[in-house]
């Protein structure tokens, strides 16, 4: 008989829920990396890891509330991901197959963990109906757990605050605990666990390989560090980590990763997963030293910040090592909107990253959220104006939600507004979507407004232009082809923009 599987990590499916009609062939499918390291750590003490990817398989709660059950691991843990902000949107998933799971009669204990599990842990035990929730970073506490269930089954219960992180349910009590701590020496790690969730199995966004759209496969994603050192009030990836914070791994780490990618799996086309890559403008120049010495045919994209920037010649030296994408958090062209939710960044300083980014043949991804607490129309048109006079080779136009565990979601609690009441009203292009009132928007305005500044947008003949001469007339058919997508909102039709 097989040795019993220690642990099982699962990536709920919600592809359709959150990319929409977009998710058949259009969107991104992204390795789950958080899964992958923890499997790596887990498996590096000992213990037998694998993961179900029912994202990359598009398996439906049902299929992997089975696929769970015949694994028959010792705890099966829910990942519902903390890389970057708005990966809330992972949480309606993992309820779904809570749901199958109970449906079907489960017998595996399940661990949630993520932003939303650590922000009401107590909330995923009692109303969601898990086993047990993470709080806070998962690989020590994932450690310990199996340690004590290994030793003792799940029949023995845990006390409060045996396991820091570990929060768990028996019948009707709830055995309570605090915050893991972070890990700091990022560099013990060991690598993420690539043979568990194998590059070939994924593939990129599809603006990200515009130059080439037969290299959106196999693709990878990796970090140069962990955390974000800024507080904007809107952002959910510090939650996991209760607080503003960066880890660097070192540059000899991260091209050890690069290396195995492409000699081993023929990567060519990878995400650098850090909220910001330019942080440390040292580290950034060594790392692509180091590709350009390889000799890497490589395509990346990471996001920026704009204050990062220091000067013309760093963002030369990043596109000569392959960095063809920068995504920037613009979020609004009115500096008293940006204030705001603590995102102060000049007029003046975002032109000049723009202009030297502009100069040094990056395309550059701009990021804007409209419906941020000091929107108003005029406000939000102001941004929209702005992502039109950049002509930006691609505008993500998103809209203000109060994302659990942020300052705003606290903002929004305390002042009465009404928030999303389902998981998957955070969701972006979700039917049910629900951002954020302002003292003169609605939440359907809003989302009005970005639906028509997303075709619009598109739909320009100056950036159409643009794009076939960059890119050619088969990625301009594909943007026409995504403008055909009826998004399947609640609210009227009637244009705004």
């Amino acid at each position: 008989m097989r040795e019993p599987l220690d642990l099982l990590l699962v990536f709920p499916n919600n592809r359709a829920r959150a990319y929409g009609a977009l998710a058949s062939d259009i969107a991104a499918i992204t390795p789950p990396v958080q899964a992958g390291l923890t499997a790596a750590f887990i498996r590096a003490r000992g213990y037998s890891v694998s993961i179900l990817d029912a994202d990359a398989d598009n398996l439906t709660p049902d299929q992997t509330a089975a696929a769970i059950r015949k694994a028959a691991p010792r705890v099966a843990m829910v990942c519902t991901d903390h890389v970057n902000s708005g990966d809330v949107t992972k949480m309606a998933a993992a309820s779904d197959l809570l749901k199958a799971l109970r449906a079907q009669g489960h017998s595996v204990p399940i661990l949630l963990e993520g932003v939303v599990p650590t922000a009401y842990p107590e909330q995923m035990l009692t109303e969601e109906g898990a086993d047990l929730v993470c709080q806070g970073e998962a690989f020590a506490p994932i450690e310990e757990l199996l340690r004590h269930l290994t030793a003792h089954g799940w029949s023995a219960p845990l006390d409060d605050e045996q396991i820091a992180g570990i929060w768990a349910r028996y019948g009707d009590r709830v055995v309570r605990s605090v915050r893991a701590p972070m890990v700091q020496d990022v560099d013990a790690w060991p690598m993420t666990a690539w043979d568990l969730i194998p590059p070939q199995r994924y593939r990129a966004h599809i603006w990200h390989c515009f130059d080439d759209l037969s290299r959106r496969t196999p693709y990878a994603a990796i970090a140069t560090n962990y955390g974000c050192p800024y507080g904007c009030t809107f952002c959910s990836v510090n939650v996991v980590a209760g607080g503003s914070n960066f880890r660097a791994r070192s540059p000899e780490k991260v091209l050890d990763e690069i290396d195995y990618l492409v000699n081993e799996h023929g990567v060519r086309t990878l995400r650098l997963l850090d909220n910001v890559f330019t942080i440390r403008l040292d580290l950034v120049e060594q790392i692509c030293d180091m590709i350009i010495e390889r000799g890497y045919d490589l395509n990346m994209w990471a996001y920026a910040r704009v204050e990062s920037i220091k000067n013309l010649d760093i963002l030369k030296k990043m596109k000569r090592a392959g960095v063809n994408w920068l995504a920037y958090g613009i979020e609004a062209a009115s500096e008293r909107v940006r204030t705001a939710v603590d995102k102060g960044s000049s007029e003046r300083t975002i032109h000049q990253a723009l202009h030297w980014t502009q100069e040094a043949g990056i395309h550059i991804v701009g990021n804007f959220i409209f419906g941020l607490p000091e929107d108003d129309m005029e406000t939000m048109r102001m941004s929209f104006e702005m992502a039109k006079e950049y002509n930006f080779e691609w505008a993500n136009f998103y809209c203000a939600m109060a994302y659990p565990g942020t300052a705003l979601h606290k903002q929004a609690l305390s002042e009465g507004i009404e928030l999303p009441a389902t998981w998957s009203g955070y969701g972006q292009y979700a039917p049910d979507a629900w951002p954020m009132s302002t003292a003169s928007l609605q939440p359907h305005d809003i989302l009005r407004f970005r639906d028509e500044a997303f075709r619009e947008y598109y739909a320009q003949p100056r950036y159409q232009r643009m794009m076939e001469e960059k890119f050619g007339p088969e990625v301009v058919g594909y943007i026409r082809r995504i403008l055909e997508i009826e998004l399947p909102r609640t609210y009227p039709r009637e244009a705004t923009v």
